[in-house]
């Protein structure tokens, strides 16, 4: 039998509906995702999508110990009456204690790498007994391999990316942490615009994945052009802006050679590649669009590389500072950036600033 593409979400709310029947107290099911090189958790998909609470939300896996405790130790945990949770200065306890009375909660992995977590939630006070949590120990299982089915072919991307960056010495000219800065920047964004433009968890989740693609295509382009120390020539200019064209390109190949492994959401990964150097006035390339015929995706990410990339050491300039850095933003606004994605990003300026900070190169101020 042929099936079409299923997100995440869809095959959660399915499985949802399936243990309703049986359970009917059993009214939410949510996954969230880890990040091991930021340590932060993050939202991912919920089969409640009518629930307005803890949307786009994210938190450092070490602020939530009792999520930590069950990371280490690798065993499930229940919460059979959750007003124990009231006293908690986490927001994720507090709502889950206002609109929940018990919970199962589950950790899953690949390859013993923390991968995130699986939150059963129950109108009930002590809900689940142990056939209840037998059931949904396999419902589990099945969401983790839908899960790594699902992100396990970007990660193994991107991995080899990184890798042949390594080997290309591309990697003197971008670092890891401007990949992980530019991604914070877009997620910056991304969330402030969210309800706005009707971004889910999982978009989201996945616009984190593909942001360190964005350049791919540089890795076509020579190394005396991408990293002269000086001035481009013209020639050398227009060199360099074919690594939007390359970078397509090169998703092509991919899109044709993982055919047993297909990418969720390549649109994502297209627009980003396609249209982050395209500029609101349209002076930007490879096809000179102007305004909201940009993707969105282009348009977000315009902002944040641009600061970065300003806010960075290159090897032709030293980096501004980052006052300097979010001035040239907003003097540009409406000019090279989207006035709807610097306001997003100018707004949440303390993020920002804590981004930076986090991240900074060694040896940086």
């Amino acid at each position: 039998m042929r099936h079409g593409f299923r997100t995440i979400t869809e095959e959660l709310y399915e499985l949802h509906q399936t243990l309703l029947d049986q359970w009917p107290h059993l009214v939410r099911i949510a996954v969230a995702l880890y990040d091991e090189q930021t340590g932060m958790l993050h939202t991912f998909v919920r089969s409640n999508l009518d629930q307005l609470f803890l949307n786009h939300y994210s938190a450092p896996l070490s602020e939530i110990p009792s999520l930590t405790e069950i990371a280490a130790n690798g065993r499930p945990r229940v919460i059979k009456d959750l007003s124990v949770l009231r006293q908690s200065r986490s927001e994720h306890s507090q709502v889950i204690s206002q609109n929940f009375q018990s919970s199962f909660t589950e950790p899953f992995y690949f390859n013993e790498i923390l991968l995130g977590f699986i939150f059963y939630d129950a109108t009930q006070v002590d809900y689940f007994d142990q056939h209840l949590e037998k059931q949904l120990t396999a419902y589990t299982r099945l969401m983790e391999a839908l899960v790594i089915s699902d992100v396990l072919p970007v990660k193994t991307l991107v991995g080899l990316v990184e890798t042949t960056k390594e080997v290309t010495r591309l990697k003197d000219a971008e670092t890891s942490k401007h990949l992980i800065r530019m991604a914070s920047y877009m997620e910056i964004i991304v969330i402030e615009l969210a309800d706005q433009f009707g971004f889910s968890d999982e978009q989201i989740e996945y616009m984190w994945f593909y942001a360190p693609l964005h350049d791919v295509g540089k890795l076509a382009i020579k190394d005396d052009i991408l990293l002269k120390p000086g001035k481009l020539t013209p020639e050398e200019y227009k060199t360099m802006q074919t690594h939007v064209s390359e970078g397509l390109l090169f998703l092509d190949s991919i899109e044709r050679n993982f055919r047993f492994q297909p990418l969720h959401h390549v649109e994502i990964l297209r627009d980003l590649i396609g249209a982050h150097h395209e500029r609101w006035n349209g002076s930007g390339y490879p096809l000179g669009l102007k305004g909201k015929d940009i993707p969105i995706i282009g348009r977000i990410a315009a902002v944040a590389d641009v600061f970065d990339a300003v806010s960075s050491d290159r090897v032709y300039r030293k980096a501004w500072t980052i006052e300097t850095a979010l001035n040239y933003v907003v003097e540009n606004k409406g000019v090279l950036f989207d006035p709807e994605c610097v306001d997003a990003f100018i707004k949440n300026r303390d993020k920002v600033l804590a981004v930076a900070k986090k991240y900074q190169e060694e040896g940086g101020a």
